[in-house]
């Protein structure tokens, strides 16, 4: 694993916001999520502005509304689907801070 596919990765993550079913679906949505790597303690932010996110910011955000907390094979694996993501969450290999309105909502973006 290399820095490189985990920035290809978050990359990724924030454009599934940009198709044209998420445009409809998140519009309206305004959020700060955050992404942080306990392996590496890397933490990336960015920030949906009614549907439309942002570019990655590499720093820890001033109130994020959703925070996962991850490493990065984990990561990597539930966005290349090679890990499921819920039997992830709850061997507690994922941790979510975030309301369960907003957990639903980026469970239809993993």
């Amino acid at each position: 694993m290399t820095r490189k596919e985990v920035i290809n990765a978050l990359e990724a993550a924030r454009n599934k916001l940009l198709t044209e079913k998420n445009k409809e679906e998140f519009k309206g949505w305004t959020r700060t999520i955050q992404y942080h790597f306990t392996d590496t303690d890397d933490v990336w932010h960015f920030k949906v502005q009614n549907g439309i996110p942002s570019e990655w910011i590499h720093s820890e955000a001033e109130n994020p509304d959703i925070v996962f907390k991850w490493t990065e094979d984990t990561f990597l694996g539930i966005m290349s689907g090679t890990i499921n993501g819920m039997k992830t969450f709850m061997a507690g290999k994922v941790k979510v801070k975030a309301s369960m309105k907003d957990i639903s909502k980026m469970q239809k973006l993993m």
